[in-house]
């Protein structure tokens, strides 16, 4: 089984990312402020394939604040704790950096230079899969096009990206066939973005490298 951690600030639609992948309401979600996942969540899913299983694991937003379902403080430590009882034991096979496709901010880089860089020492591939996309002129995939070299301004690398929308439709989707289409078309961008760039051997890294 490949465990896949999903993380980002609270808010970018990680849960409704979670259950568009599995195809039904496994976690959670919220639409407001705070968000509704605490500490993590794993639900174990094949993605189409019944040879391989994947733990996808949900986590608390990272930047909650002291009235949020889960403070900042623990949401951190809640994830660094998941992210090491999994290198010590089953091993990390992928961390999913979820983000919402607005204006590319420097705030992003202290999530991933903790997490990617810090924990896991670079040694786990690391995706990212924007949010929020359904209105975005042209294709979903332009927003990458437009922004990618932000990240590379903060040093930010990735192994693989998807540009989707996980937003649940007010009206039938037969009424809005756009958002039917890019929904669909998001489904199958995660799924294999996740299917692809899995760590072929799990990573468990020596005890003594831990901060």
């Amino acid at each position: 089984i490949k465990n896949v951690v999903i993380f980002g600030e609270t808010g970018v639609g990680k849960s409704s990312l979670v259950n568009m992948v599995a195809g039904r309401e496994v976690s959670a979600t919220s639409s407001g402020a705070v968000g509704c996942t605490l500490e993590y969540k794993q639900h174990v899913m094949d993605l189409g394939n019944p040879n391989q299983r994947f733990a996808v694991w949900d986590t608390a937003g990272l930047d909650e604040g002291t009235y949020g379902t889960v403070p900042a403080e623990k949401a951190e430590v809640y994830l660094k704790q998941l992210l090491r009882d999994l290198a010590k034991t089953s091993g990390i096979d992928l961390l999913v950096y979820c983000v919402r496709g607005t204006r590319v901010r420097s705030a992003l880089l202290s999530n991933y230079d903790l997490f990617y860089s810090a924990i896991c020492r670079k040694k786990v591939p690391i995706a990212i899969v924007v949010t929020g996309l359904e209105n975005q002129e042209g294709s979903m995939e332009s927003w990458w096009e437009q922004n990618q070299h932000e990240f590379s301004a903060l040093k930010m690398h990735f192994d693989n990206h998807a540009c989707v929308t996980t937003v649940t439709p007010l009206e039938p989707l037969t009424q809005n066939t756009t958002l039917g289409g890019r929904l669909g078309e998001s489904k199958v961008a995660v799924i294999n973005l996740i299917t692809t760039t899995c760590r072929a051997q799990k990573w468990k890294p020596a005890e003594r490298s831990w901060i």
